[in-house]
């Protein structure tokens, strides 16, 4: 009799431990660390991880696995130490880490399922639940989703709870089949020595043109081709397939195809391109580490258009010589199709690239065509981090300042953090490169936990754009009305225009108007949902929340009082685009917002046709910044520059240099000199004047100065607690009570040297119905820090209300 085992199975909860169950006879041939497991949790199957094996458990009462939905393990041994990490130092649950690391949707799901009982309970129904009974007898068991499709959402849900209560009902949890899987194609197979002989061919090519048809294609050219394909090229269908395969001359087969992602890349960058000192420099820095196969970090500290792309393909192909393979993490991927498309021009099939912009299909192939070993280099987005690559040599993190690196829900992680504890824990290269590096990479450069590397001049000799600040109080005081472009941009933008140049103009702030005032009562139509005003959508008329996406007709009074007619104020990228219409009417002008660009590919369309000189002026948020390179364009403009440094964050500053820094180097990178016109109504700030001198020596001098002053990261970490309920007493109480329960642990656990902050209303207080409160905490040690966040969401999940939601997030990006 074979020895009994058990399996620790991580489940996507909020629990710190992993759940123990019995792997049954049937898998005990099968089942290893690293797969996924099909268990029974409560009354329905859940699926998780198993991270762990062993002969004995303490445990009573131990449940079977239900099953293995696998072959072999979706993640290594080094994937689980990396989402150990993650787990353990952003306060959450080892299984709520590791799904991340595989492809969303491959997982199974069970969902509720109602049916009536075999004998229905005598009494007086009410009239909502006769209907639910009735469409159950009449179609049998169904979802709960179903009975809201024929029966609508009013009252549904006590009905189905009343009726349950009284045994009209059985609830049962079904397993449903995964929405991601692999897709097949059937392929004809000639058989080998299956030639007839040529009497009974001309015989079948009379009786049966269609089989002979494909016959003949099999017998003379590819003896294995696509059923489909066949089928189409000589008119024929299954029927002519089986015939021939009942005849003995074809097999037929499923096999896979992977499902590729339509990108493209330019022929043109396939060769490489000739380093300067300084890009020769770096390289042969990061190829010695490469060379020793010791872990070390790098920060490339490169301005705008300097090459450290080139630097990147070179030290690849350095790895890639070396037997090693590459992650390449690129912010936003579908912002950067040109920086994607070197790679895979560069490295043509031996790349996978993994982002959410991707169907859920082409994602799942590209991970496993990295997980089976068919490629060695993975360019993609945040969760790219966790690629299932073997033989590790080099991650690099391009634009690593970059906040879309940190994830916004469960698990928070940070993925350049990540990365590089990824590097070290293979023994790799961990490459950070930015024009303007983050002030935690650039202090722990200067502090020698990372080599930096600094590349000051343009790889094309060009140099940097002139930078020239536009005073906006003074232009509002000399034009009447509002104020969208300053008369030097508006003729700069003319100029330009008329020697067919290229413009950028940057707006980060999308639809045409943010407010819809009241003149009489001063109210601003707001969300009935979030604490925000609306904002005005020329396109549509619509008032649209940027928060929750609730829209609504544009009033024709005002709600309030009644007062019409309403005023639009302030500048989104609509008001914007229309302005240059107006003022430029034989100028092709495009806007890039979230509103142009989210259907598929929507992003890499509108550049494409900008790189081609179909596009003369370019409006966007800040989408426009990253990462692009197109020669043609000599004016970069900035609008309302300063408004970031009004939000009450202590990376405001750094935000906005940051940004300003960005978009202006997309000035200047062809032969043409550029030039970035900058309107501010503060054009002495610090932050705006390091910009403006492509200075971040002068701005990180002041900026962590500041920070070292007020003991902002990175100074201290930080970790802040966000209580969220939709009754706003609710959340009030629970805010009172976390810091109770904060001081409560800082005395019996003796965590030492936190300051607390709050708690407080959050800056938004509202978000899509739900009240907000955050509760600030400071210290030197993360590991302090991370005690104490296990320690009140210990206290909250026991002593909190259901209806009460607490997020803790490490090292915050954004105090909102």
């Amino acid at each position: 009799m074979p020895a009994r085992r058990f399996a620790q199975v991580a489940l996507p909860l909020p629990v710190d431990h992993p759940f123990t169950y019995s792997v049954p006879d049937a898998l005990l041939d099968r089942v290893a660390i690293g797969m996924r497991a099909l268990v029974p949790m409560q009354r329905r199957l859940e699926t998780g991880f198993i991270v762990g094996l062993s002969d004995e458990s303490d445990v009573e009462k131990v449940r079977d696995l239900a099953d293995l939905p696998d072959d072999s393990p979706a993640l290594s041994a080094e994937i689980i130490q990396l989402c150990t990490w993650i787990a353990d130092y952003y306060c959450c649950s080892l299984g709520e880490v590791l799904p991340c690391a595989v492809p969303p949707g491959i997982n199974q799901r069970t969902k509720k399922q109602y049916r009536l009982a075999p004998s229905l309970p005598d009494g007086r129904y009410t009239e909502r639940q006769r209907e639910v009974i009735a469409a159950l007898h009449a179609r049998g068991p169904l979802g709960e989703a179903e009975l809201r499709g024929m029966l609508g959402e009013d009252d549904l849900a006590p009905a189905l709870a009343a009726l349950e209560r009284r045994g009209a009902l059985l609830r049962d949890n079904v397993a449903q089949r995964a929405a991601v899987s692999e897709r097949t194609e059937a392929w004809a197979i000639l058989i080998e020595d299956a030639v007839l002989p040529a009497e009974e061919q001309i015989a079948l090519q009379r009786r049966a043109p269609k089989q002979a048809a494909v016959y003949f294609d099999l017998l003379r050219n590819e003896p294995e081709q696509p059923a489909a394909q066949l089928c189409a090229r000589h008119d024929a269908n299954s029927a002519a397939l089986k015939a021939l395969e009942e005849k003995g001359l074809i097999r037929r087969e499923a096999r896979e195809v992977y499902r590729t992602p339509l990108l493209h890349a330019d022929a043109a960058s396939r060769e490489k391109l000739p380093m300067n000192e300084e890009q020769q420099a770096a390289h042969d820095a990061i190829a010695a580490s490469l060379d020793a196969g010791k872990f070390q970090t790098f920060l490339l500290h490169g301005i705008t258009g300097s090459g450290k792309t080139e630097v990147y393909l070179q030290v690849i192909e350095r790895a890639l010589a070396l037997g090693k393979s590459a992650i390449v993490l690129v912010p936003e991927i579908s912002l950067t199709p040109q920086t994607v498309g070197r790679f895979l021009a560069r490295f043509q099939t031996d790349i996978a690239v993994l982002h959410s912009g991707l169907a859920a299909g082409e994602r799942y192939d590209e991970w496993r065509r990295a997980q089976r070993g068919e490629v060695r280099i993975v360019v993609g987005a945040r969760s790219a981090v966790f690629a299932p690559l073997k033989d590790l040599g080099i991650i690099i993190v391009d634009e690593e300042h970059d906040s879309s690196y940190k994830q916004g829900e469960v698990p928070r992680y940070h993925a350049r953090d990540a990365a590089i504890m990824r590097a070290q824990m293979a023994g790799a290269a961990c490459v950070l490169g930015s024009a303007t590096p983050s002030i935690e990479s650039y202090l722990n450069s200067e502090m020698g936990k990372s080599v930096r590397l600094e590349l000051k001049r343009r790889a094309t000799r060009s140099p940097l754009p002139t930078v020239r600040l536009v005073d906006m109080r003074g232009e509002v005081r000399e034009q009447s009305g509002e104020v969208v472009l300053a008369r030097e941009l508006e003729e700069a933008i003319g100029a330009r225009l008329a020697e067919r140049e290229q413009v950028i103009l940057l707006l980060n702030r999308r639809g045409h108007s943010p407010y819809l005032l009241c003149p009489a009562c001063g109210s601003c139509t707001a969300c009935t949902d979030c604490h925000v005003t609306m904002t005005y959508h020329a396109r549509g008329q619509f008032l649209s929340c940027h928060y929750c996406n609730l829209r609504r007709r544009v009033p024709l009074a005002c709600d309030d009082c009644g007062f019409t007619p309403l005023t639009y104020l302030g500048q989104g990228t609509q008001k914007l685009e229309d302005y240059l219409l107006r003022g430029f009417p034989n100028a092709r002008i495009e806007r890039m917002d979230r509103d142009t660009t989210s259907a598929k590919h929507g992003h890499a369309k509108i550049l494409q046709r900008f790189a081609k000189r179909e596009i003369d002026v370019l409006v966007g948020t800040q989408m426009i910044a990253k990462g692009h390179d197109y020669p043609g364009v000599t004016l970069v403009g900035v609008l309302n520059a300063d408004a970031g440094l009004a939000l009450p964050d202590f990376r405001a500053s750094e935000n906005v240099f940051q940004l300003l820094t960005q978009v202006a180097g997309r000035a200047g990178r062809g032969d043409r000199p550029g030039e970035v016109l900058i309107q501010t109504c503060r054009p002495t700030h610090y932050a705006i004047q390091a910009a403006k001198g492509h200075d971040y020596a002068a701005f990180f001098a002041r900026e962590i100065t500041d920070r070292r002053r007020s003991g902002y990261p990175p100074f201290r970490r930080m970790v802040q607690f966000t209580v969220e309920s939709e009754d706003a007493h609710a959340a009030e109480r629970a805010a009172t009570h976390l810091v109770a329960w904060a001081r409560e642990a800082l005395e019996t656990q003796e965590l030492c040297a936190i300051e607390l902050l709050g708690p407080a209303p959050a800056t938004i207080y509202r978000v899509k119905k739900r009240y907000r409160w955050n509760l600030g905490a400071f210290c030197r040690s993360a590991k302090t820090l991370n005690t104490l966040a296990r320690s009140l969401r210990n206290s909250f999940q026991e002593h909190a209300p259901k209806a009460v939601a607490l997020k803790a997030d490490l090292d915050p990006y954004g105090l909102f």
